[in-house]
């Protein structure tokens, strides 16, 4: 690959991946490049709404296959209230429910344990006006060591303005 970015005739670059390759390609690119790093993968649902049971469904799959442990894992879905209005949290939290060990619709999480987890849901459960939307409980009688995670399929809404103060 470091032949065909030192010598290709592009205009510019998409790359998603670590940060170390990332900054290497920025300075190799000169800054041709488009990063997408750390594997948030985002949705942004606008005013109009429409088929809310299909994109309720792939968000679902979206977020919560392979528990989440995917590089195209979406982690965050900017939502229009119309959206929320139309139920889709509500119903992206039925299809997570569904999701159990038993049938491989869920597993452990590797690079977390529960202790890590709940940190990090109460962590955002602290930012004013943060609410629970699903989820939020370890998993239980399951054979899933210490080491790793188990925890449910896990929601939690966030106001815009305060997810905008990190930015």
């Amino acid at each position: 690959m470091e032949y065909v970015v030192d010598n290709a005739n592009f205009r510019v670059l998409q790359f998603t991946g670590s940060s170390r390759v990332a900054e290497h390609l920025a300075v190799k690119t000169r800054g041709k490049i488009r990063i997408e790093d750390a594997g948030f993968d985002w949705k942004i649902l606008g005013p109009d709404v429409s088929n809310v049971d299909y994109v309720a469904w792939t968000s679902d799959q979206d977020a919560y296959a392979a528990s989440g442990q995917k590089c195209s894992a979406q982690s965050i879905v900017f939502a229009h209230e119309n959206w929320v209005k139309a139920g889709f949290i509500d119903k992206i939290g039925q299809l997570a429910s569904r999701r159990k060990l038993e049938d491989l619709t869920i597993g452990p999480v590797l690079t977390w344990n529960n202790k890590r987890i709940k940190e990090h849901i109460d962590k955002i459960l602290a930012i004013p006006g943060a609410k629970l939307s699903f989820g939020g409980n370890p998993l239980k009688n399951h054979s899933i060591p210490e080491v790793y995670g188990a925890y449910e399929p896990t929601a939690v809404e966030l106001p815009l303005d305060q997810f905008l103060k990190n930015f």
